[in-house]
């Protein structure tokens, strides 16, 4: 993700490369929090269910960024 934007040709491609990333990590949260509390939370008791959309978008950005993109 940060490669793309310091080899961004013009201000354009640099913000097209930021909202690319949002809206995959926007995507990412809703996803995550439906698998996380329909079946993860389900069959592992260990795990809480998520209550809030805060969590699970810290959630998705840390696996984000711990994915490299």
């Amino acid at each position: 993700m940060l490669k793309d934007i310091v080899k961004a040709r013009d201000n354009r491609e640099a913000v097209v490369e930021v909202l690319m990333f949002v809206l995959s990590v926007l995507i990412t949260t809703f996803v995550l929090r439906f698998t996380w509390n329909n079946s993860l939370s389900k069959h592992i008791t260990v795990i809480k269910p998520i209550k809030s959309f805060l969590d699970a978008l810290l959630l998705s950005i840390s696996i984000s960024v711990f994915r490299g993109i």
